[in-house]
């Protein structure tokens, strides 16, 4: 040891690290056997134990999550105070939050809203319906009514919309609506009876506001539909679609067809380019042309439009 670390109170340094030849292991350094070490066998009694306790971390935890799910679902700031109704005409507010149930005042977290627009289309006039949650308590319902667009004759007298879809028993509360009769439903039900008011409705819903112009639309067992039209009340025979393009032309002519047919039981609108009429005393007279005529025999053939003379 220096004189300078028996001065300082040091221990004396370790000798050197004796290095044998080949890098070998120093005798004294070598266990004289190798300590085995054994894995601990956990008894039945241990795993016990350890399932006692992962049981009860478990009941904890849901526990904590159930108080906490308990104490969300009481709160009176998350029940349901206010509903805004939009694109309801001819429901009132009151009727759309009835068709709701009891909603109003159940959590708004708790409610099932596939459920709630399911009570609001079993309302006839409800074609659809959305139901929104606005946090904390209030509802967005938007209800899509159906648009009456006729009177359908059937067992009784019922508003009708573009689908066929019978809507409510003409009455009191309906009687301000001032549309054409959809007959022919009388007497079939079923499918029979939808698919007539469906085509009934396609047609009016094709014609738009010309549907002002119908009084009433008739179905014939042949599977045509007749229009009686307001006014002079004449009588078309449309056939297939396009309707509104076949009552545009008729009243483009309809003065004209009035002086040349005063006599016409109906007119037949289901050739193109053609308005044939049938007189209540002969056969079909091609009464105008809306395009370039054809040669013809008959005498008794009317006007054509502009376009073709």
């Amino acid at each position: 040891m220096s004189e300078r670390s028996r001065r300082r109170g040091l221990p004396p340094a370790l000798p050197p690290e004796i290095a044998l030849p080949g890098g070998e292991e120093p005798p004294f350094l070598r266990p004289k056997s190798r300590t085995r070490v054994r894995r601990v066998r956990r008894g039945w009694l241990g795993w016990g134990v350890t399932a006692l306790q992962g049981s009860g971390i478990a009941i904890l935890t849901m526990t904590a999550l159930w108080a906490g799910y308990a104490r969300v679902m009481a709160s009176d700031r998350l029940k349901v105070g206010r509903v805004d109704v939009r694109g309801s005409r001819f429901l009132s507010e009151g009727e759309v939050r009835e068709l709701l149930g009891p909603a109003v005042g159940e959590n708004i977290l708790g409610l099932n809203l596939d459920a709630l627009k399911a009570r609001l289309r079993s309302s006839p006039w409800v074609a659809d319906a959305t139901v929104r949650r606005t946090l904390p308590d209030a509802l967005q319902v938007e209800v899509h009514e159906r648009v009456p667009l006729a009177l359908a004759e059937a067992d009784g007298l019922y508003l009708m919309d573009g689908d066929g879809v019978l809507i409510e028993l003409f009455g009191p509360r309906t009687a301000g609506f001032d549309l054409p009769i959809v007959r022919g439903l009388s007497g079939v039900v079923g499918d029979t009876r939808r698919d007539r008011a469906q085509r009934a409705g396609t047609l009016l819903a094709d014609l738009g506001d010309l549907a002002a112009e119908v009084s009433e639309v008739q179905y014939e067992e042949t599977g045509d539909l007749r229009v009686v039209l307001r006014g002079a009340g004449e009588v078309l025979r449309v056939g297939a679609p396009p309707y509104r393009k076949k009552l545009l032309r008729f009243l483009g002519l309809r003065s004209e067809l009035a002086t040349r047919c005063p006599r016409a039981e109906y007119f037949d609108l289901r050739f193109r380019d053609r308005i044939y009429a049938k007189p209540s005393d002969g056969e079909h007279v091609r009464a105008a042309s809306t395009g370039t005529p054809a040669p013809h025999r008959n005498s008794q053939a009317a006007a054509s439009s502009g376009r073709g003379r």
